[in-house]
Parts: structure tokens; C-alpha cells; sequence
């Protein structure tokens, strides 16, 4: 935990940082895309439960998104 006395305040008109994102490859990517990766998981993912868009599976239930 940082003492509130060890951390200065900001100078006047500054702002505040921001990180370097590069902007995300569209989806599906190519193949041949340097980042094939994505932030979203897509609801029709063939994970278990990948997506928090979709409701967990029913108990005995194996929450495949094919199942439709």
C-alpha cells in the first residue's frame, strides 16, 4: 500500500498518460495475421462457457455454443 504522503500530485494541466494500443486485427483474422488474437470472446465460441454473453449451461448440461 502507497503512503498517501510518498506519491505527488500531478502537475497542473498535465494528463494523464494513456498506453499504446494497436488497434486489434478484425475477426476472424487471417492467417497470416502477426496477432491473431482478439479482447472479445465470441459468443459462438466452440469453448466451454468462453463467453459471458451467454448464460452458464443447466447442471448436467455441457454449455457448447453448437447446441442451438
Amino acid at each position: 500500500m502507497t503512503n498517501r504522503n510518498m506519491v505527488k500530485d500531478a502537475a497542473p494541466g498535465a494528463q494523464a498518460t494513456q498506453p499504446n494500443t494497436p488497434p486489434l486485427p478484425p475477426m476472424p483474422a487471417p492467417e497470416d495475421s502477426a496477432t491473431p488474437t482478439t479482447r472479445e470472446e465470441p459468443t459462438d465460441s466452440p469453448h466451454l462457457n468462453a463467453s459471458l454473453k451467454r448464460d452458464a449451461p443447466p447442471p448436467g448440461g455441457q454449455g457448447l455454443s453448437t447446441k442451438r
